[in-house]
């Protein structure tokens, strides 16, 4: 399973916006700190503003905040808001065999299990993480 690059993307932005607090955060921002090409970040935070995930302000100091606090914001939430269905992304099988239809079993108890995951997960616990990581590479410096 593998995440695409329009989920990644949109995991990196609401992790900058999360990080960010209530203060708006213009698009070029995020693009120019997550790396992220600019356009296809527009058309990520209006999916996920469809989603009611964003708000954006418009005006001299506008740009993007989350539209709830990070912890009632879940991983499954942003992949949703996307349209990315990871935990569905194995594929339909022919249940021609027995072994096949066992196979199939065990893929859907993974994909179960992946989404019960991303569902678990709160946009705070991959601030916090992404913080946390940020920290330990600014001390690699020093080592």
């Amino acid at each position: 399973m593998r995440l695409t690059k329009k989920a990644e993307y949109a995991i990196r932005a609401m992790i900058a916006l999360g990080r960010a607090g209530d203060q708006p955060v213009t698009i070029q921002r995020i693009a120019t700190s997550q790396g992220l090409p600019k356009k296809f970040l527009e058309q990520i935070l209006l999916a996920l503003k469809a989603q009611g995930l964003v708000e954006s302000h418009a005006g001299p100091h506008g740009g993007y905040r989350l539209a709830r606090p990070t912890e009632s914001i879940s991983l499954a939430d942003i992949l949703n808001a996307v349209g990315d269905r990871l935990a569905s992304r194995a594929g339909k099988r022919s249940r021609s065999s027995t072994g096949s239809s066992t196979l199939e079993t065990l893929l859907e108890d993974i994909r179960r299990c992946v989404s019960a995951k991303t569902r678990q997960i709160s946009l705070a616990q991959l601030c916090e993480n992404s913080t946390t990581e940020k920290q330990v590479e600014e001390l690699m410096w020093y080592i």
